[in-house]
């Protein structure tokens, strides 16, 4: 029996942990006990800070596992991929996840890939030359956490002020037109890379670009969904990511069909895109996907077909009409979570009222409400 360590025990970490435990694997968790929803999933726990990365390369060690493996968190992606580098199994260089953390670098490493429209970038603690219309955001973070549209100097005392409350080290960047986002679900195996899904992203405007909604299968042509998959292997080539999800975050201009390169998380996408919407919208078992890729057991080719609509809609301040429209139409609401109390007013990814998942054979049309920021 294969053993499997999981890092995390929080709601993000369910669907692996479920998953595993269908594939009949023995498994061991990571997490402080306190919030820890997937104890009782585990075969063996250790109430353990998912940040002490060297307790748990020695557990691991100890345990003798064949893989480890989280999903859709930065902070446990970092400890997987310490501690599988550490142990020797499948998975990533840490020197190499440090590297991919940093917006800059990896600007810098895939600014000159062939099919992506190049985006100027400066550290702003370095010295680097101030330029408008830009976006200020932290060299690491993540969650839309400390990122601010500046249209002028005016606008550049707010929005560093802003910045400065996520991280200490910030970068500069060109303000990108193109209004058309999506993100791009992958899997990668020694080495080679698959395109799972390409998901459409519903985005607040400036100031801080909120992710408010995500959609799978993408509405956009074939030709751009074919210009998208020959990119992205490139773009995890070029941070030598080898093995595991990722998620990469693409602005698209239609019109020109020019490519912009936003973010890379080389871990499976958050809010449900890569624990459930991908499940509901394909054929392809993403999950298991991750877990037989940490164990070694990945077995390519793989052929993906689209079997859905799915998406979810989050609630906040400037979703409500979305949410007050979907509720009175006839589209098949998988499930759904309402907090009670004022709307907020979404400023990060972690503003948020509440949810509705989607599954459906058509798509549902809701247009965004007028206040979108």
């Amino acid at each position: 029996m294969y053993k499997l360590a999981i890092v995390g025990a929080s709601t993000g970490q369910k669907q692996i942990c479920e998953t595993a435990r269908k594939m009949g694997l023995f498994t061991i968790g990571f997490a402080w006990e306190n919030g820890a929803i997937c104890k009782g999933l585990f075969s063996k726990f250790y109430p353990i800070s998912v940040t002490d990365m060297e307790q748990i390369a020695q557990i691991c060690a100890h345990e003798q596992i064949d893989g480890i493996v989280s999903n859709a968190s930065d902070l446990t992606a970092e400890t997987v991929t310490y501690v599988a580098d550490k142990l020797e199994l499948v998975g990533n260089s840490y020197s190499d996840y440090v590297n991919a953390k940093n917006k800059f670098f990896v600007r810098q490493a895939t600014n000159y890939i062939d099919g992506l429209t190049p985006v100027r970038a400066e550290r702003i603690m370095s010295g680097g030359e101030l330029f408008y219309p830009a976006v200020i955001k932290p060299v690491s973070g993540s969650g839309k956490r400390g990122i601010c549209f500046v249209k002028s100097e005016a606008d550049l005392d707010s929005a560093m002020h802003y910045a400065l409350n996520a991280s200490s080290e910030l970068m500069i960047e060109s303000f990108i037109t193109a209004d058309y986002e999506v993100s791009v679900e992958t899997i990668s195996c020694a080495g080679r890379h698959w395109v799972v899904q390409i998901t459409d992203k519903d985005v607040t405007g400036a100031p801080h670009f909120v992710e408010i909604g995500h959609h799978q299968p993408s509405a956009l042509c074939d030709d751009l969904k074919a210009k998208i998959a020959s990119v992205v292997p490139k773009i995890l080539d070029a941070i030598n990511f080898i093995n595991g999800a990722a998620h990469i975050e693409i602005k698209i201009d239609v019109n020109t069909q020019n490519l912009y390169l936003v973010e890379v998380n080389m871990r499976g996408g958050g809010d449900e895109i890569s624990n459930t919407l991908v499940n509901l919208s394909t054929d392809f078992d993403y999950v298991r996907a991750m877990i037989e890729v940490a164990l070694g057991i990945f077995n390519p080719p793989i052929h993906i077909n689209n079997t859905n609509n799915a998406g979810i809609y989050y609630l906040c301040h400037q979703t409500q009409d979305i949410f007050e429209k979907i509720n009175a139409s006839n589209i098949n609401i998988i499930s759904k979570e309402i907090n009670s109390g004022e709307l907020t007013h979404s400023t990060t990814n972690y503003d948020r009222n509440g949810y509705i998942i989607y599954c459906d054979k058509m798509k549902p049309n809701m247009k965004e409400g007028d206040d979108n920021e």
